[in-house]
């Protein structure tokens, strides 16, 4: 009898603590299944919280036939200037793998999470997604304060992607200036 009560809670904390368990995991994303389609990778640099006639926002789009680089205005998204550079298909499949190694894929994907308006007030906040069509498959964030849900490498992550487009550092020389 002693046997059989020590097995019935032996059980119990089995099913237990599978019950916490969650169940199967879902397995990780594969970027370099995106190579040959038409996702694309972006970045988004939302800069300090001003005046709406101050406000810029730098975005990167990186895909498998071109890269473009675009600095908007105001809260809106005003396009105020847009530079395409043609890619191709090896180089963004080179792009996307090396994303993965930075963790591009990795992040706290809680909803009550993903809003990043208002964080880093006076700082740049960075949005990272991977997209197609109208599909959202990734998106996290973080900012040059800290925090956000981002799990992987911001710096490695955001210097992949300023290295997509030529001459970066002079197109966005004099943004951000408060």
């Amino acid at each position: 009898m002693l046997m059989i009560a020590i097995g019935l809670i032996v059980l119990v904390f089995v099913l237990i603590f599978k019950s916490l368990g969650g169940g199967p995991s879902k397995p990780p994303l594969n970027l370099n299944s995106y190579a040959n389609s038409a996702a694309t990778a972006q970045l988004t640099i939302d800069g300090p919280i001003n005046a709406d006639q101050d406000h810029q926002e730098v975005q990167i789009t990186v895909g498998n036939a071109y890269n473009q680089f675009q600095i908007l205005t105001g809260y809106q998204g005003t396009v105020a200037t847009t530079k395409t550079f043609e890619s191709n298909q090896a180089a963004y499949a080179e792009f996307l793998h090396a994303l993965t190694i930075a963790g591009f894929t990795k992040g706290n994907t809680e909803a009550s999470l993903s809003d990043d308006r208002g964080y880093c007030p006076t700082g740049e906040r960075y949005i990272f997604e991977l997209t197609q069509g109208s599909d959202t498959i990734i998106h996290f964030w973080s900012s040059s304060c800290g925090g956000g849900t981002y799990g992987g490498n911001t710096d490695t992550t955001l210097n992949l992607f300023e290295n997509q487009i030529p001459n970066y550092y002079q197109l966005t020389n004099n943004l951000f200036a408060i």
